[in-house]
């Protein structure tokens, strides 16, 4: 009762004034943990043993996947948020693919089928771009009560609630974003939705390929997308964060359509496979390569590899006919880093004599990766967008973030064409995120 008392500042004599019943302090206290996690704008991830709640969660998510279809899952979250006392209508949303609405999954006809949604990358939403998506809603929906559906530091689209909610409306979010996000792997409804054209065979196999947009990591934020979604189908991006450090990739397979969409599956699951087996980062290109080289002939694939360590803020990478990663700095000066670059992989020669590179990454540092359809996109004057122009685009940016310099240049993309993109353009962005004492 001491050390209870002591946490709340007050004094063990008074503090049944304060907290009457247990109830009111367990209320309290989960008050507190939802004060602090939405204060947390780092959204930095927690060591094991600080994952306890104070107050059961209004969704079992485990029940939900194991009771209801789950092409009906959004159908259930609105019938839970209209239990939430106050509540009379609520629906739930999703972020499309090409990260310009929501669209509406479930809820009544009564709430718009589509909503514009700002700062997207692909179907995600940072956590930095919340409040203007509420202020969107906002604007659209005056009174209603919004909880964006979280997960990771980016959010997959938001409940809404007509009438006076509580905080169970934000803990219903909470857990119907997990629910989701394990209920797209058992159907095709979810994606469906999300898609508001046809997607072409190549560009599917493609999507299917890809990771989540926005990653908090250890000591990292990562945001990536590639465009234009519906075409296409050679480029992806990819990461995993293991023991040894995060993994992040991007590539570019030759040609385009339903071949290329073949030829980049198997550079991708060259790369994963050398991951699960813990190689090293240039036994993971040599794998890579191996690979393409045996099922493909006469077809490449741009690519480069890289491995980020937190503990040493350093970053080391090969990069195999692309050009080398790009450092934007908080003074939004850009540093392409070169060094020697290897053929493509599956080229005519085997890889031989394979160097690693490794640049420290100062905070505020924006490392990007970027394919050669986001460097060679031409303006119609006949203009290269170039480096330059991709250092202008993340030094222009609203958000310094990782997902504000992929939607900067993403933007910079769509004003150079504002017609269908005829090739794939790719681009991954990790931003350091140092712990207060490391600054």
């Amino acid at each position: 009762m001491e050390e209870v008392a002591k946490a709340a500042n007050v004094s063990r004599g008074t503090l049944y004034r304060h907290f009457p019943t247990r109830a009111d302090l367990l209320a309290a206290i989960n008050d507190e943990v939802r004060q602090v996690a939405t204060e947390n704008v780092e959204d930095s991830l927690r060591p094991p043993g600080e994952l306890a709640r104070a107050t059961p969660t209004p969704l079992s998510v485990a029940d939900v996947l194991n009771k209801v279809p789950p092409h009906l899952l959004g159908d259930q979250i609105v019938a839970e948020a209209q239990r939430i006392k106050g509540v009379s209508a609520a629906a739930v949303y999703l972020v499309d693919l090409e990260g310009t609405n929501l669209t509406r999954l479930a809820g009544p006809q009564a709430f718009p089928q589509t909503l514009p949604v700002p700062l997207a990358v692909g179907t995600e939403i940072p956590r930095e771009g919340f409040p203007a998506l509420l202020a969107m809603i906002e604007e659209h929906l005056p009174g209603t009560a919004v909880a964006p559906l979280a997960l990771r530091g980016r959010a997959i689209g938001v409940l809404v609630a007509v009438g006076h909610a509580d905080d169970g409306l934000d803990d219903l979010a909470y857990e119907a974003a997990a629910a989701l996000a394990l209920a797209e792997h058992y159907t095709d409804h979810l994606d469906a939705i999300r898609r508001v054209r046809a997607t072409s065979p190549a560009a599917e196999i493609q999507q299917n390929l890809l990771p989540p947009r926005i990653v908090r990591t250890a000591g990292a934020m990562i945001a990536a997308n590639v465009l234009p979604g519906y075409e296409i189908g050679g480029d992806w991006f990819d990461y995993a964060e293991n023991a040894s450090g995060t993994w992040i990739g991007t590539a570019d397979a030759d040609g385009n359509g339903p071949a290329a969409a073949a030829l980049a599956s198997v550079a991708l699951g060259a790369f994963r496979s050398g991951r699960h087996q813990t190689l090293e980062l240039v036994e993971i290109v040599e794998l890579m390569d191996d690979t393409v080289r045996q099922i493909f002939r006469r077809k490449t694939v741009t690519t480069t590899i890289g491995l980020w360590v937190a503990p040493t803020s350093t970053f080391s990478w090969i990069s195999c006919g692309e050009l080398g990663p790009i450092v934007v700095d908080a003074q939004g000066v850009g540093d392409l880093l070169e060094g020697p670059r290897l053929p493509p992989l599956g080229a005519t020669r085997r890889l031989r004599d394979i160097k690693v590179r490794t640049r420290r990454l100062n905070d505020g540092d924006r490392l990007v990766l970027a394919s050669d359809g986001v460097v060679n996109r031409t303006y119609p004057e006949g203009n290269a967008l170039s480096i330059q122009g991709i250092v202008d685009a993340i030094r222009d940016a609203p958000s310094a973030s990782a997902a504000g310099a992929v939607s900067a240049v993403e933007a910079v993309i769509r004003t150079i064409n504002d017609e269908d993109l005829v090739d794939d353009a790719t681009i991954a962005v990790l931003t350091p995120v140092l712990m207060p004492s490391e600054r």
